[in-house]
């Protein structure tokens, strides 16, 4: 991608320190916080991301995790974010093999999109169709959680959670993210659930390399994350990790837990909301999710905002001659966009 204001993020080249100044120096609070979360898109982008800036606004584009020969592009943050970026960089996009997607758009973000491509007058993209997400994790909305309501537990409703965590209180103990031992425990946890994964006929690489680069990231600057190591015994269980707090906020990043353990699931994220709540952090954003099944759980914690978000598929006019057929004769390894 040609043009000025791009940065392509490496973690070995372009400093965090830089990369979160200038997304949080950029941006305005979305209710989906993932997007104020410079970490969200170095773990999203970890086969490759570049940040947009111009007209005011911020934006990141990344390969697409789950398909390494598409793209991904989220949406503008920033005071000024009008859509105006965003058109900008999709008219100047060589699209991929694997197509454009646009990533955690609301119905504003796309609206104020197309107002913009119309503006520009340009017909490189022909349209932008939603999508039903059918692989990343807003499927179902975003939820958010009163990290103090949940720490309590509450009245009726919490009263299902209370009697799931008092199954495993006395066995479960904790290990915070900043135990030297925590690492080498989730490492060990993560390998027991790809285990359970593999029989059960359910692996996913993608999601095994998502934890790779996690742990990578962690060890590499501590200081950005909270979380805990859920033990039984000396056998982890499970673990949780979060990012440091941007205006309140904290957002989950990983919540693994062994679901032969009835209740272990229950107590790992009430025991997050404590450690948070004591830490002063007033909402965990618990993400969205990829099934039925997952939304319902989240609900149970009753949040105090759920932001539905969408995916579309950016369609773009050939450049070239319709006329004419190329073949690829040796695989393109995508190694510039």
């Amino acid at each position: 991608m040609q043009g000025t204001g791009t940065v392509f993020i490496v973690l070995s080249g372009f400093s965090y320190e830089k990369f979160d100044d200038l997304i949080h120096r950029s941006s305005a609070v979305r209710d989906d916080t993932y997007l104020n979360a410079p970490i969200y898109y170095v773990l999203t982008g970890r086969r490759g991301a570049w940040l947009h800036e111009g007209y005011g606004a911020a934006m990141v584009v990344c390969r697409d995790p789950h398909n390494p020969t598409g793209l991904l592009a989220f949406p503008e943050i920033g005071q000024e974010a009008r859509g105006r970026l965003a058109a900008s960089v999709l008219c100047g996009l060589d699209p991929p093999p694997g197509g454009v997607r646009l990533a955690r758009f609301t119905d504003q973000d796309l609206a104020q999109l197309e107002n913009a491509l119309r503006a520009r007058r340009d017909d490189r993209v022909a349209r932008i169709e939603r999508i039903d997400e059918t692989v990343m994790d807003w499927r179902y909305p975003v939820h958010v959680l009163d990290t103090a309501r949940v720490a309590e537990m509450k009245g009726t409703a919490f009263m299902k959670i209370r009697n799931k965590c008092r199954k495993v209180e006395d066995d479960i103990s904790t290990l915070s993210l900043s135990d030297p031992r925590a690492l080498k425990a989730m490492r060990a946890a993560q390998k027991y659930w790809e285990g359970s994964m593999v029989l059960r006929e359910l692996d996913d690489m993608d999601l095994s390399t998502y934890y790779t680069m996690l742990f990578s990231v962690i060890q590499k600057w501590p200081h950005l994350f909270g979380g805990l190591v859920f033990l039984r015994g000396d056998f982890p269980v499970g673990f949780t990790v979060y990012d440091r707090p941007y205006m309140g906020t904290s957002n989950l990043l990983a919540n693994l837990s062994d679901a032969m353990i009835s209740g272990l699931a229950d107590f790992q994220v009430v025991e997050t909301c404590r450690a948070m709540a004591a830490d002063h952090i007033a909402w965990m954003n618990f993400g969205g999710s990829e099934t039925e099944t997952l939304d319902k759980f989240k609900r149970k914690f009753m949040p105090v905002k759920s932001i539905t978000i969408h995916s579309a598929e950016v369609h773009y006019e050939p450049r070239f001659d319709v006329n004419v057929r190329t073949t690829a004769i040796l695989a393109d390894q995508m190694a510039a966009y």
